[in-house]
């Protein structure tokens, strides 16, 4: 069960062609996108579509193949210094979730356009990892909320990630240190999107993983499991 995690991680509205906006977190996502309800194509396999919700705020709905999975609203501050946003949905499992994060501008002096850095942080659902050993060098994961699952030699090898969820050429390959320390890399057709470092406590009744996206390993998020 995830505990708690940093802030810190930024991303970038810019203008894009025409009257396109742009989306970049300054890693492997990027994409353009126009509030005009129509549905763009955003990283991997999904989709977004945004609308005006009044002034200073937008509404998006991320679809993954045509079937909505988040909905997020999005809110100025009057004075233009800090972007909330609320992203709900609904898990493959069936369990919902709410995630509030509070973001203040780094760039930029009106509406969207600049950079946004992450301060504050909080979700209402918990995510579960579920760990074990087939066999001797062998490791199964397996997160039953989102129905994604992954199994392998911990030796580096990457492996394919599976589940309705798992973008499409996604691989996780994960190398155990020592008895407490797993290193990982996760890849979208080879190429690699993020990597992380999980780490066992000395009680052995939590970890916790600290990941960052490729090319931003001054962004890291440190997320907390505590064992059940």
């Amino acid at each position: 069960m995830r505990g708690a995690h940093s802030t810190g991680e930024t991303f970038t509205y810019s203008k894009g062609p025409g009257q396109l906006l742009h989306y970049s977190e300054g890693s492997t996502v990027a994409y353009d996108f126009g509030i005009d309800g129509k549905e763009y194509k955003a990283w991997a396999n999904r989709t977004v579509t945004w609308t005006a919700a009044g002034n200073n705020a937008w509404d998006s709905v991320n679809k993954i193949e045509g079937k909505a999975f988040t909905k997020v609203h999005r809110e100025l501050s009057a004075d233009g210094k800090t972007l909330t946003i609320t992203a709900a949905g609904t898990r493959p499992d069936g369990s919902s979730y709410r995630d509030v994060s509070v973001f203040e501008r780094a760039t930029g002096a009106d509406g969207l356009i600049g950079t946004w850095r992450s301060v504050k942080a909080a979700s209402s659902g918990a995510q579960q990892f579920v760990i074990s050993s087939p066999a001797p060098g062998v490791l199964h994961y397996d997160l039953p909320d989102v129905r994604q699952s992954v199994e392998g030699r911990a030796d580096g090898s990457d492996h394919p990630v599976t589940g309705p969820t798992a973008p499409p050429g996604m691989t996780s390959g994960f190398r155990l240190v020592n008895p407490t320390k797993l290193t990982y890399v996760l890849k979208i057709n080879g190429k690699p999107d993020s990597y992380g470092v999980q780490t066992l406590a000395r009680d052995g009744r939590s970890f916790s993983d600290t990941s960052w996206n490729a090319g931003k390993e001054s962004e890291k998020t440190t997320a907390v499991y505590v064992k059940q």
